[in-house]
């Protein structure tokens, strides 16, 4: 869905329909701004047109904090999760922060009956859908699921995709793609050594990528601008301003590699070593962005 919306520096990367829109359902009705950065709020405004139309943004309002506001975007929300959100992930963070704004609405007057009618509409039917897709992935091999999707996208960064990013923001794209799709599904539900086994082929195959991408070994030492310097190719910003959005989350003290390769904006975090080889590198960065994920389901 993202290469028919993109023509861009992501138009690759499949995880970005997925994400958006559990960004998008996790700022309705949210008085506080949640991105770090402009750079990230740019990209995702950017986004947001892309996916709805300028016009249909400006119509709708979306971005107003009122009821009817609230109201419409509960109903884009729908369409988007019946039409563009299509994993497992997805579903399962939308239908959490559902439960969250349900909550919420017993307590306040801010929500109309409709928007609460609306909203627990909207949540039974993403919690219905949730369910179903659990049991679908429970009933295939969710172990060799994962094992092609790492093959797929380890093969697309040696091909070239992600060479618009640095050598290590090409590890956390390739990392978030694999959080948001198949291989992420069977890591959250497959069992314990089966999960132990994927983080292992998927931390190998990351510290090798990244050490044939400077021409090093893996246990060779660089310092850390070499890790997190951006080709120069056109559309440079652009394609900063999306890594700074996919790694929006990312937070300086629980996942400093991942904040430092991502928030090119802020400074280095303390926590990312200033010389490091691909092993220590890609390692953290499995551990920061899979494993934590893994730990939290």
């Amino acid at each position: 869905m993202s290469s028919l919306l993109l023509a861009g520096p992501v138009r690759t990367l499949e995880c970005i329909t997925e994400k958006f829109v559990v960004d998008y359902a996790c700022g309705i009705d949210v008085a506080r701004d949640p991105w770090r950065s402009q750079q990230g709020k740019a990209f995702y405004q950017r986004l947001k047109e892309e996916f709805a139309g300028q016009n249909r943004v400006n119509f709708w309002g979306l971005d107003n904090a009122t009821p009817e506001c609230m109201e419409a975007s509960l109903t884009w929300l729908g369409q988007l999760t019946g039409t563009v959100a299509k994993s497992y992930l997805a579903a399962s963070l939308i239908h959490e922060r559902l439960s969250q704004m349900e909550t919420a609405s017993a307590r306040v007057a801010y929500y109309s009956a409709q928007g609460r009618a609306q909203l627990n509409q909207i949540k039974n039917l993403l919690g219905q859908r949730e369910h179903k897709l659990e049991q679908q992935l429970r009933s295939i091999d969710l172990y060799r699921q994962g094992t092609v999707h790492c093959e797929q996208i380890f093969a697309r960064w040696r091909a070239g995709h992600y060479f618009a990013f640095s050598p290590a923001g090409r590890c956390y794209v390739a990392l978030t793609e694999l959080l948001w799709g198949a291989f992420g599904d069977a890591l959250r539900l497959c069992s314990e050594d089966q999960a132990a086994q994927l983080l292992e082929l998927v931390r190998g195959l990351s510290i090798n990528r990244l050490a044939e991408d400077v021409n090093a070994s893996p246990r060779t030492r660089h310092y850390y601008h070499e890790w997190l310097t951006t080709p120069s190719v056109p559309g440079l910003m652009e394609h900063k301003d999306a890594l700074v959005w996919l790694g929006n989350s990312s937070d300086s003290d629980r996942h400093p590699v991942s904040y430092s390769v991502t928030q090119s904006w802020q400074g280095i975090a303390l926590g990312m070593p200033r010389i490091c080889s691909a092993m220590r590198l890609g390692s953290a960065m499995v551990d920061e962005v899979l494993s934590q994920r893994r730990l939290n389901s």
